[in-house]
C-alpha cells in the first residue's frame, strides 16, 4: 500500500495533478533509492490505510499514458497526512507548558 500511496503522493505534486507512466517511474525510484526516510514515512501513513486501492477507489484516473489524481484523491491524501501529523507530532505535557518554579 506503501508504493500506491507513493504514486499519489507523486500525482499531487505534479502539474495539473497529472504525470506520464514514465515520470511516476522516475519519481518512484529516486525516492525509493535515496535513503529510508522515504519508505518509512509512506509505510507509516500507508498503515492508516490498509484497504488503498487507488484505481478502484478512483482516487486515480487513467489516460492514455498518464494517471491524474482526482479531487477525491486529493482530499483522501491530506486526509492520510493531517492523521500522520497528528499522531506524529511529539506531544507537551502539562509540566513542560508551566512556568519553571522558582524557589
Amino acid at each position: 500500500m506503501s508504493f500506491q500511496l507513493s504514486i499519489l503522493k507523486i500525482l499531487a505534486g505534479q502539474p495539473d495533478g497529472r504525470a506520464s507512466i514514465e515520470v511516476v517511474k522516475q519519481h518512484l525510484a529516486i525516492y525509493y533509492s535515496s535513503g529510508s526516510e522515504w519508505p518509512a514515512r509512506m509505510k507509516r501513513i500507508a498503515s492508516r490505510a490498509p484497504q488503498l486501492d487507488i484505481f478502484g477507489q478512483r482516487l486515480i484516473e487513467r489516460e492514455a499514458g498518464c494517471w491524474i489524481i482526482t479531487e477525491e484523491g486529493r482530499k483522501y491524501l491530506e486526509t492520510l497526512e493531517r492523521l500522520d501529523r497528528t499522531v506524529t507530532r511529539p506531544q507537551v505535557g502539562r509540566e513542560s507548558a508551566q512556568e519553571p518554579k522558582t524557589e
